[in-house]
């Protein structure tokens, strides 16, 4: 669904008044054809999103007719437009968050430009330079090796390849079961890993990258639609799942989920993904940047546990890892998987739960052109046991579409908000350089649930936190070379929820940050300043409009002081969880203590929707220990399953 004429000028003369030509070394938004490539990126998504952000552009063009000028933004002039996104900048409600919303996917496409990644210094280079490996291969089966009607029986139908689907299948498959892992996503090897990292967001996420969910603020949740899921293009990160929200599980009534029954299952996953700290030569100046103020202020810092064998150090882990050194689940438990029998079916979008007597009996899905995702044929699988792994957006969703939505389905959605701070320095830093998530400090963990991760500031995902617009943005950019950055992140005590018709392609996600967890990333957002600023950064920024950058201890402090309200912060979701939460009571959750549902016979959820309550750390680890958890129940009462 491409924008209309009138929508594309709109975006042209918003790109051109936040990246003018002339100025800087760089090229303007005219000169890099900013507006027809996000036409086009529009037109890409489709669907009700491509209306909406047609329609948002018609609002912001209307928009100046609320403000002293009185005019439609077309009618202002170039002066006057860049003003009027400053002050939009600046202020707060809706114009402000049309007006990041912009801003954003104006440096998206224009940062991913060659000639603006070469005035930035961004290259793609990697800390060590030696060759990438080859990891290990699937085959995955798809259009139009299939197409038309389609039948197929196994034990166990997985729907989704992520970090709950992969493990079930690997570790049902090693038990002697015959399995079926359903992706709606298509397969990507290394080799296609190419291009800007926007390009690359294109390809590999869901609604390319524009998953969000609604409330004060728009929230963007990124999430992976491809064969291993989000773990594609997540960091890698891996945190055990803390003792403290282990025992608190274990309260609620799941046995077996205190630390000691869980340590085995945390050790069995973690040796199958070779989970490791950040080896120190590829921990890259972001890091180390970092370090040198959080040992000065003697706080508790150490580098990041990840999934990783043969790291390079890329930094561009959320986009694909081209080392094939992260075991995401395509290269680690996918081909185990396979090895043991497991057919994987790559492409087919899970619609049907097929349920009959009170118990799942299989699953049916579209089978997709993976060129053009239109349908090219219907696939249907009868299995005993159906498992759910398609994440706690798209989980409950399913189940809604399906008139399975007793008890809590979709509601309980907790998103560990994250922001950056991103820091400037008089010496270079070249922070995308080195591994992406690499060091943490959770001096706050206990106490606020903030935990401070360091992470690359790709240009253009990170540019947006950059102060002003037009020249002075600019000439900002010709300064990210020099910018350090971490991310925070909250445990959250809001929760929203997630609902899904069978009318609408995608589920729709509500989702308000509280005032409690407002204050509490701007704790740590005092935290992340004043260790920047110890390790000796000019500049620190905020994102926030009332004090959108920190430049000395003054600063600080009027930042350690102020009161934010949860609008004024613009966050993102990048762990969703908790939308079918696992316990005993029906009334309160969906599925019991190993997974399977309250109200359906056989059927199974292993994925972030069962996680009780939102885990505080990066989740992957929790996810996978949950599945094998799940996995080895099934296999244990078999004959109550399979016999």
């Amino acid at each position: 669904m491409p924008l209309g004429n009138r929508q594309l000028a709109i975006l042209r003369r918003t790109a051109e008044a936040l990246l003018p030509a002339g100025g800087s070394l760089m090229p303007g938004a005219g000169e890099t054809d900013v507006a027809g490539r996000l036409a086009s990126f529009v037109a890409g998504v489709g669907g009700w999103q491509a209306r909406a952000m047609g329609a948002m552009l018609l609002a912001w063009e209307l928009s100046p007719l609320f403000s002293s000028y009185r005019r439609p933004f077309g009618r202002l002039s170039p002066a006057e437009r860049q003003a009027y996104l400053e002050a939009c900048l600046r202020g707060r409600g809706p114009r402000r968050a049309l007006a990041l919303w912009l801003k954003s996917l104006c440096l998206m496409a224009y940062c991913s430009h060659p000639r603006v990644e070469e005035a930035t210094g961004f290259t793609g280079s990697c800390l060590d330079e030696g060759p990438p490996q080859d990891g290990q291969r699937l085959e995955p089966i798809a259009y139009p090796q299939i197409r038309g009607r389609v039948e197929e029986q196994a034990d166990v139908c997985v729907v989704g390849s992520g970090a709950g689907g992969a493990v079930v299948a690997k570790e049902l498959a090693e038990g002697g079961l015959s399995v079926i892992v359903l992706e709606e996503g298509a397969y990507f090897r290394r080799q296609d890993f190419q291009g800007s990292p926007w390009e690359r967001m294109q390809k590999l996420y869901r609604n390319r990258g524009l998953t969000a969910a609604f409330g004060r603020s728009v929230v963007p949740i990124p999430l992976g639609k491809c064969v291993g899921g989000t773990t594609v293009v997540n960091s890698g990160t891996c945190f055990r799942t803390p003792e403290r929200v282990l025992r608190q599980w274990e309260a609620w009534g799941i046995e077996g989920a205190d630390p000691r029954a869980m340590e085995p299952i945390f050790e069995r996953v973690e040796e199958e993904l070779s989970v490791q700290p950040v080896p120190w030569e590829i921990i890259g100046r972001n890091a180390l940047t970092f370090q040198r103020g959080v040992e000065a202020l003697g706080l508790h810092g150490r580098p990041i546990q990840r999934a990783i064998r043969g790291c390079r150090g890329c930094g561009v882990c959320t986009f694909g890892c081209p080392s094939d050194a992260k075991q995401s689940m395509h290269i680690s438990y996918l081909p185990k998987a396979a090895a043991r029998g497991a057919r994987v079916f790559a492409g087919c979008r899970a619609d049907r739960i097929l349920v009959e007597d009170g118990r799942a009996v299989g699953i049916e899905a579209e089978i997709l052109d993976p060129a053009t995702e239109q349908v090219q044929g219907r696939l249907r699988v009868r299995s005993r046991v159906v498992v759910l792994a398609a994440g706690a957006i798209h989980t409950p969703a399913l189940l809604m579409r399906n008139g399975l939505s007793g008890g809590p389905v979709g509601r309980n959605l907790t998103i560990h908000p994250a922001m950056g701070v991103g820091a400037l320095f008089d010496e270079e830093v070249f922070g995308w350089r080195g591994t992406l998530q690499s060091y943490y400090v959770d001096d706050l963990h206990e106490s606020l649930g903030v935990l401070l991760e360091v992470t690359s500031p790709l240009p253009g995902l990170g540019a947006v936190s950059l102060p002003g617009v037009g020249p002075k943005l600019k000439q900002a950019l010709t300064q990210y070379k020099h910018l350090a950055s971490v991310g925070l992140f909250v445990s959250d005590s809001a929760t929203g929820r997630v609902v899904g018709k069978r009318w609408w392609s995608e589920p729709l996600v509500f989702y308000s940050l509280s005032g409690k967890d407002a204050t509490r990333l701007r704790r740590g957002m005092a935290l992340a300043a004043e260790v920047f600023l110890e390790a000796g950064a000019s500049t620190v920024y905020t994102g926030l409009a009332r004090l959108p950058a920190v430049a000395g201890r003054r600063d600080l402090e009027r930042l350690r002081e102020m009161a934010v309200r949860p609008e004024e912060l613009t966050v993102v979701g990048f762990h969703p969880m908790g939308t079918c939460r696992m316990g005993r009571d029906a009334a309160t959750s969906v599925v019991g203590q190993y997974g399977e549902s309250h109200t359906v016979r056989n059927l199974f959820l292993a994925d972030a929707s069962v996680l009780p309550s939102c885990v505080g750390v990066n989740p992957q680890i929790s996810i996978m220990a949950l599945a094998t958890r799940t996995a080895f129940h099934l296999l244990g009462q078999g004959g109550r399953y399979f016999g």
